[in-house]
């Protein structure tokens, strides 16, 4: 418990995420009573600003690949980052048509996790908490460290050409198309700004969006695991060991105590399945791209003869690892935590219960034998599913290696 009366893992509640999202002007506002919420002024600027950019970016990077199909090395230069911004395109949208519903989730999850305020349930969310969020800052570091390899690249090749007094050139960070007026001397400065603004508006972007998936599979985790403290701490505070076969009066204290875990289990099955609503969209554009982005950059590291951009696209193909990895690490837990509420049932004292009781027991296990997992078409995130992913990028690789 904090000084402020607020449980431990009020100070961590989203802690990256958020930052990344008010950037972007889409962390979800917190309703206010009369439903008379609303997003402030410069959320909707920065909002526009974001969108507008990213947009800008990957139509100009995918216009400019498209163009350029008879160049490999050059039209994958301008696929991977422009698909990148394509899907971002995309996460911003769905969080800013629905940030109602989103500011909603948030607040029910909150609920959820600030029912129990016991030192060891807190300490438990506080640590999958801290997780979500090194994770979270794991992949704003590596989206942050791709976006400068980009910026400075042309900076640093400019510069060589100055000190090695070769002919300059007009050089933009991304391969893109834009009206012939935008690379004149007089506007290029703001051109240039313009794309590093679009690269690191998308990184907040994917790091807001994506933080903010990986956050709540570990707080629906959490959540989970408290559900598993409360049933064992239902059977260890009747001291069963003591007896063979629970007294009346115990079966009752029982039922009265399983029935708080049930509304609990269920508000987080019902949060669950809100939640993959909304995210079905986005994981199943973002899994959709997975394979493609993923043998895009590494067909570009192997196809390109400049070592500094091979050294930008090792950035980019962590950060784009990094991105897959924490759906199929999130949606893992949710799965894996969700059936292991069958395993404590299965495990506690029920054969002294009287039938009554184990009925209640057996409603709850069947409901946590189906463990809830966030699948949308095509893709449950998990683990099994990153591994098919990367062996399919590699199938890919190795086929168009063939016709090269």
């Amino acid at each position: 418990m904090t000084d402020s009366g607020q449980p431990a893992i009020a100070g961590h509640f989203y802690r990256i995420p958020r930052f990344s999202g008010r950037i972007v002007g889409l962390w979800p506002q917190r309703i206010r009573s009369g439903g008379d919420g609303g997003r402030p002024w410069h959320a909707h600027l920065l909002f526009v600003f974001a969108f507008a950019v990213v947009l800008l970016g990957a139509a100009g990077e995918l216009s400019y690949g498209c163009v350029h199909l008879d160049n490999l090395v050059v039209a994958l230069e301008a696929f991977c980052p422009g698909t990148t911004k394509a899907v971002c395109v995309l996460k911003l949208w769905v969080f800013f048509r629905s940030n109602r519903r989103w500011a909603e989730l948030v607040q029910r999850l909150r609920v959820i996790l600030w029912q129990s305020r016991r030192q060891e349930a807190q300490k438990m969310l506080v640590g999958l908490a801290t997780t979500a969020n090194r994770l979270s800052l794991l992949l704003l570091t590596s989206g942050t460290a791709t976006n400068s390899a980009f910026n400075l690249q042309p900076l640093i090749m400019g510069l060589y050409r100055w000190i090695m007094q070769l002919p300059g050139q007009i050089e933009l960070p991304f391969n893109i198309i834009l009206p012939s007026f935008a690379v004149q001397p007089g506007l290029f400065p703001l051109t240039y700004v313009l794309l590093t603004a679009s690269g690191a508006c998308t990184v907040f972007a994917f790091s807001f969006v994506d933080g903010f998936f990986v956050c709540s599979c570990l707080y629906i985790c959490g959540a989970f695991r408290l559900v598993q403290q409360d049933i064992r701490r239902i059977f260890a505070d009747l001291h069963g060991d003591t007896v063979d076969v629970f007294t009346a009066q115990m079966n009752a204290e029982v039922r009265h105590k399983l029935a708080q875990v049930v509304e609990r289990h269920n508000a987080i099955i019902d949060f669950c399945t809100d939640l993959t609503r909304q995210f079905t969209v986005i994981v199943l554009m973002h899994f959709l791209s997975a394979a493609f982005v993923l043998c895009s950059t590494i067909l570009d590291i192997m196809l390109n003869t400049s070592s500094l951009s091979g050294l930008t696209y090792i950035c980019y193909i962590i950060a784009a690892l990094t991105q897959l990895f924490l759906y199929c690490f999130g949606g893992n837990h949710v799965s894996e935590s969700s059936a292991a509420v069958a395993d404590v049932l299965y495990d506690i004292e029920w054969y002294k219960c009287d039938a009554r009781t184990r009925k209640v027991i057996l409603m709850i296990l069947r409901r946590s034998q189906r463990a809830k997992t966030i699948a949308v078409p095509f893709f449950t995130p998990s683990l099994p599913a990153l591994r098919s992913i990367l062996s399919t990028a590699g199938s890919y690789i190795t086929l168009l290696k063939t016709f090269l």
